[in-house]
């Protein structure tokens, strides 16, 4: 059986996976879902000094004590960047990447870099406006609303319900890599039914990329929390 680590994007935390954990728990998988440091029932942890790195290490501090190899390390949105990074520091133990509607770094990319790579300018403008936000509330940035996403109603309502402000340090700090984990199996999960997404165009980069699959699912950005029956079954398949 797989052993997975799901994580998950800003201003989230381990409880969007429930019912993807579930679901892959009950067909014998090994899951854990992280809480970055700052989010979810850590939020009383957070503050302007999170960066992209505390949540690196994160990932690497589970990783590593619960001895885990062959990991399929799945990352949502801005997970794509906590996963880049951890994953070139024990590529070893990593047996496939998987980007659920994610950023995918390059080296030296700090998440406004790749929002700006993938979005045209104006819509770009509207993402990078809204973390202005953070310098009237602590260094942090408020959740965007969850409607933005292209979620179901109930979605929507447990996004806004759960979902914390997050330091504007984790989305400025960028990803520094060594390329050890370059030849890591790599997958894209793009949610077809939100627009206009920066993850459009990130998923077409890496269409028919040698060492790449990509799939497309039904639903909105939160695709664990909208569609995790079609979700968890697309994860098991590439396990």
């Amino acid at each position: 059986m797989a052993h997975y680590v799901l994580i998950h994007g800003a201003w989230h935390g381990g409880w969007c996976w429930r019912e993807v954990a579930k679901a892959l728990r009950a067909q014998g998988h090994t899951v854990f879902t992280p809480t970055l440091t700052g989010n979810g029932e850590t939020r009383h942890l957070g503050g302007e000094r999170i960066t992209l790195e505390t949540h690196t290490r994160d990932v690497l501090g589970l990783i590593a004590a619960e001895e885990l190899d062959d990991v399929i390390l799945v990352g949502h949105s801005y997970g794509g960047m906590v996963i880049t990074s951890a994953a070139d520091r024990c590529a070893d133990r990593i047996k496939r990447l998987v980007y659920l509607d994610a950023f995918v770094p390059t080296h030296g990319d700090n998440l406004v870099d790749c929002i700006r790579r993938n979005l045209p300018p104006e819509a770009a403008a509207i993402f990078i406006g809204h973390f202005h936000q953070a310098r009237h509330n602590d260094g942090l940035i408020p959740p965007i609303p969850g409607a933005l996403f292209g979620q179901t109603p109930s979605t929507t309502e447990w996004m806004e319900r759960q979902c914390n402000a997050q330091s504007l340090a984790t989305f400025q700090w960028p990803v520094l890599l060594t390329g050890a984990s370059d030849a890591i199996l790599r997958s894209y999960i793009v949610a077809n039914d939100w627009q206009p997404s920066p993850f459009q165009a990130e998923a077409a980069r890496y269409d028919g990329a040698a060492g790449w699959t990509l799939d497309r699912l039904p639903g909105g950005h939160c695709l664990m929390m909208d569609s995790p029956a079609e979700l968890s079954a697309l994860l098991a398949k590439l396990a």
